[in-house]
């Protein structure tokens, strides 16, 4: 058995590390900004802008959704890669949180929404985006994981109206488009009442562009010849408009609309021209850290919540500074998302690739990554 940080994906190993550090952003986030907020108007914005390393998740799973259904011989074997690697992780999380009442109160309150039958059955189902009552009851963030399949679901056919440039234009305008009809869901759609900007939020809708942008991502990176200099002036670029953004984030959301569009353009200039020919995306995504945390990071960004739910009930030193909190959260996921990740995440996954081979005999062998 191959170790975590033996995995090799190529020019494109340095997604592995975007990963780690969108999931330490979401980490951050919810442990209260890791000391940010306590240094300013910019550092309040910089902790704020953690909210989008879920944006950065789900263009990144455009991106390697489409690889694996193009290396993929069927769609059902396809499909089964992509469960076996989601869902064991995501029903351990919920029967975890369920068996130690580390379940999402606040939004059980909020929508007056207990964990009972229906609830665990639509999670369990991938349906819980059709209620959002229930969509973030249980684990605390696993509102996105329905969103991701139900993507899974449909970026094979998107897939097939992006064969040619216009197509993949008119795919991304389109789902702009969307985008921005959803986030005026309270205007636009009065009958979905007072909550439109949950049903929205947490449903597969203002995502889309988020996954059109993975495809082309998908379909250009083949035409761009990659290199050093290219690789360090888009980091460079994408590094500048990060920092300008903190510093002035309404102006930026007037001229980029809102924040997901922002995110989800530069998350995709980042894997268009990035490569391990760049010295800086070797440096800052390439090494072994960024790596390793990568590798774990989907039991990062679901176990982080329970963790920091169970560490809060003892209300010690570490817990009551947003430093320390962040710190001591962070080493705990990712020593549990280390054991989970060996006893029988990646074990699965090989399983699911193993099942996908016999549906489709001649598939493939090399991995794809996931």
């Amino acid at each position: 058995m191959k170790r975590a940080m033996e995995k090799d994906y190529g020019d494109t190993s340095f997604i592995t590390g975007m990963r780690a550090f969108a999931a330490l952003a979401v980490i951050m986030i919810h442990t209260g900004g890791a000391g940010f907020r306590e240094l300013g108007e910019i550092g309040k914005n910089f902790a704020n802008f953690g909210a989008a390393g879920v944006f950065v998740f789900f263009v990144i799973s455009g991106f390697s959704v489409s690889s694996s259904y193009e290396t993929s011989n069927s769609y059902r074997s396809y499909l089964n890669k992509r469960l076996w690697r989601i869902a064991p992780l995501y029903y351990f999380w919920l029967g975890v949180s369920i068996l130690l009442g580390t379940t999402a109160l606040y939004w059980q309150q909020q929508f007056s929404a207990p964990v009972d039958i229906y609830n665990v059955a639509m999670h369990l189902s991938f349906l819980s985006f059709l209620d959002f009552r229930i969509a973030n009851t249980i684990i605390g963030v696993e509102w996105s994981i329905p969103i991701e399949v139900f993507w899974y679901l449909a970026i094979p056919f998107m897939m097939r109206f992006s064969g040619s440039a216009k197509q993949l234009a008119a795919l991304i305008a389109v789902s702009l488009i969307v985008h921005v009809i959803s986030a005026r869901a309270d205007v636009l759609f009065p009958f979905l009442g007072e909550n439109a900007p949950f049903v929205m939020r947490w449903s597969p809708v203002p995502y889309a562009l988020c996954y059109a942008l993975g495809i082309a991502i998908y379909r250009a990176r083949a035409y761009i010849r990659h290199s050093d200099a290219i690789g360090n002036l888009a980091f460079v670029i994408s590094a500048a408009f990060i920092v300008a953004y903190v510093c002035a984030p309404r102006m930026f959301a007037k001229i980029f609309f809102d924040e997901l569009i922002f995110t989800s353009l530069v998350t995709t200039v980042l894997l268009l021209f990035g490569s391990a020919k760049s010295r800086m995306f070797t440096l800052v995504f390439g090494n072994r850290v960024a790596q390793f945390l990568g590798i774990v990071s989907y039991g990062l960004y679901l176990a982080h919540v329970p963790l920091l739910d169970l560490l809060t009930r003892y209300d010690g030193f570490w817990m009551q500074n947003p430093t320390l909190r962040f710190l001591l959260v962070s080493l705990c996921a990712t020593f549990v998302s280390v054991i989970t990740y060996y006893s029988f995440e990646q074990r699965l996954v090989t399983f699911g690739k193993n099942i996908a081979r016999r549906f489709s005999p001649s598939a493939p062998l090399s991995e794809i990554q996931s």
